[in-house]
């Protein structure tokens, strides 16, 4: 599990959403209101999440990061996480596999 703070430019969301997709199926923009609480939970795939708008706190194993737009969130398949959407809220992007930023 790795968090890049500012790996990418949350304004460039065209060329984010297409090296975002997989190559067969789609990625998913979240919007969470302030305070929103998603509970422990994990995946069977790879997870990344790319922070757009807004912030929230990430929690994963006994750390919690705050996240900001342009932040990067990279999980492994079976990873225990959750969130907190911070202040106004929080915008991102969800994608089932490890999203190459670079």
């Amino acid at each position: 599990m790795r968090i890049e703070v500012s790996a990418f430019d949350p304004a460039a969301l065209d060329g984010l959403v297409a090296r975002s997709l997989p190559q067969q199926g789609c990625v998913e923009i979240q919007r969470d209101a302030p305070g929103k609480h998603h509970a422990w939970h994990q995946h069977a795939r790879d997870e990344t999440l790319l922070i757009l708008e807004g912030s929230l706190t990430f929690l994963h194993g006994d750390t919690q990061t705050d996240c900001r737009p342009g932040d990067a969130i990279f999980l492994p398949a079976g990873t225990p996480h959750a969130s907190i959407a911070q202040g106004a809220g929080a915008t991102y992007l969800i994608a089932f596999h490890t999203v190459e930023l670079a």
